[in-house]
């Protein structure tokens, strides 16, 4: 179930919801990227599709296109079967739901300010929140575990001749620090959130067992289970 495949499949769902979902909760709120600034990995991509030319109309469905694009593009390099059991994808839920486990302890164990960081936003609706929370885990994982973890180890194996296993704990590492370190990166002054040292640590550890859950299991059930974490966690504490 870690096939690109399986991701595709798995993933599908949670792509079109967040897509919809961001044009359905408020059109004028998604225009002017106030909810996005929420997950700025989108905006990095949607502006990415508007320097290429995409119209404005179209741009905003172009960050699920990317992830759509490029797990079949891996799994067509892998030249691995089509089959598929659906059997599987209801694990990989599963998965996701159980590997949260880990990191609610933790952000209880840290502190509550990693709680507000992750459920304040002024005004925003629960459902805001919610599509908003499916997003950071599409599109935050795609970023920084499925392309910047992939690009360091390649460039530490391939061009510095580092060994597999150094390659990936720096990529570990780096791909951890930078994810926490993005949440405080507005696209201007507005909406930004406050830097606090604990909301960092939480997020750098969180990156680090991210890293650890796409080492073994895959961009899948990764994004699926950062995304059950933001979930559970505006649930619980709303």
């Amino acid at each position: 179930t870690s096939r690109p495949l399986y991701a595709l499949l798995f993933l599908l769902p949670l792509v079109v919801i967040y897509e919809l979902g961001t044009l359905w909760i408020n059109t004028d709120q998604v225009a002017n990227a106030l909810i996005q600034k929420r997950v700025v990995t989108f905006i990095w991509l949607f502006n990415l599709g508007r320097w290429t030319g995409i119209p404005r109309s179209l741009v905003w469905a172009f960050p699920g296109f990317m992830v759509i694009v490029i797990l079949l593009c891996w799994h067509l390099a892998s030249r691995r079967p089509w089959r598929v059991r659906p059997v599987w994808l209801g694990w990989m839920a599963l998965e996701s739901v159980i590997f949260t486990a880990p990191l609610l302890l933790l952000n209880t164990a840290i502190g509550s300010s990693t709680r507000a960081a992750a459920t304040a936003s002024g005004t925003q609706s629960y459902l805001a929140h919610l599509v908003t929370s499916i997003g950071a885990g599409i599109y935050e994982e795609l970023i920084f575990r499925f392309i910047l973890f992939g690009l360091i180890v390649m460039v530490m194996e391939n061009v510095l001749k580092v060994k597999h296993s150094g390659a990936v704990i720096l990529a570990v590492f780096v791909s951890a620090a930078l994810f926490a370190a993005h949440h405080y990166v507005g696209i201007d002054s507005l909406n930004l959130e406050p830097f606090s040292l604990d909301g960092f640590i939480f997020r750098t550890l969180a990156g680090i067992y991210f890293a650890l859950i796409f080492s073994c299991r895959g961009y899948g059930v990764t994004a699926g289970t950062h995304a059950a974490y933001n979930v559970i966690l505006i649930t619980l504490w709303p």
